[in-house]
């Protein structure tokens, strides 16, 4: 057996070790095409500090500047939500998230509504199974309604109007063949997407998802989302309140607006403004 040489062994020695990868030859691991080492702080990016960085990201969002909040005229409609949650407990909680998930625009979203419930469980106000339970119940009924409506008239409604808003009966079959190979995770997962949960289970229906499929799902999703945004509620305490403020609804309008104007004005310089050279350039042939 060939015996290694004091410098060699201490050479050895200083070579880095990336687990996992044996370092080839006469090339360092980090030039190995495709070859990624291993990442300490990569590797304790774990739930814990997910829910960590969700905390800190709603404790900074309830020190959001005012033109940044809801507007004057609807804060008596997110006072009357939070009012209906604390006078109701757990039966006010069940309600409005029963309304959103049957698609009932609301001035406040579900997810501070959660939190705002968090936060009433440590006043005792409402006992935390109740909350829970109540999120989850709200949920499971609201997205069923939602389903069963739009099972039953959505297709007939995408059938008239849906060319003018790009949808077609073949995109529709191509998204139910998705449904059907992603479904239960396209729902578990879509409905943690800020937005889409009212769409997922519109869509659920419009594509005829079974309810022994969707039910399942919703029940995963909505027991995630509660415990989370309950625990966000009790973690942030009486400024949970600020989130109920915090509501991008209004802008939708702004937003339209917006971009009804970019499209006036696009248009206007494509037939109205343009520079004479290039209205009128002639096409070579």
């Amino acid at each position: 057996m060939r015996r290694m040489s004091t410098r060699a062994i201490s050479n050895a020695s200083l070579m880095p070790r990336w687990p996992g990868r044996r370092p080839a030859r006469g090339l360092p691991p980090t030039g190995q095409a495709g070859y990624r080492p291993y990442n300490r702080d990569r590797a304790t990016w774990n739930w814990p500090t997910k829910f960590q960085m969700l905390f800190l990201a709603a404790h900074l969002a309830s020190f959001l500047p005012g033109w940044l909040q809801e507007p004057s005229w609807l804060r008596p409609f997110t006072h009357a939500i939070r009012l209906f949650i604390f006078q109701h407990q757990s039966g006010g909680l069940f309600f409005v998230i029963f309304l959103e998930e049957l698609g009932v625009p609301l001035p406040a979203p579900g997810d501070a509504a959660i939190a705002y419930g968090g936060y009433l469980t440590t006043t005792g106000a409402i006992p935390y199974p109740l909350a829970y339970l109540a999120v989850i119940s709200g949920a499971v009924l609201g997205s069923a309604c939602n389903l069963t409506i739009t099972r039953k008239y959505g297709r007939p409604f995408i059938r008239r109007y849906g060319r003018y808003i790009g949808l077609t009966e073949e995109k529709l079959n191509r998204a139910e063949q998705y449904f059907k190979r992603w479904g239960p995770w396209t729902i578990i997962i879509g409905r943690h997407i800020p937005g889409m949960r009212i769409v997922i289970s519109a869509l659920s229906g419009i594509l005829n998802v079974p309810y022994r499929v969707f039910t399942p799902c919703v029940l995963l999703s909505s027991a995630i989302w509660a415990a989370i945004f309950l625990e966000l509620g009790r973690r942030l305490g009486p400024r949970v309140r600020d989130l109920l403020g915090i509501f991008p609804a209004y802008l939708i309008p702004w937003l339209g607006l917006g971009l009804v104007v970019l499209v006036i004005g696009y248009l206007a310089y494509e037939h109205g403004f343009l520079p004479k050279a290039r209205k009128g350039a002639v096409e070579p042939r």
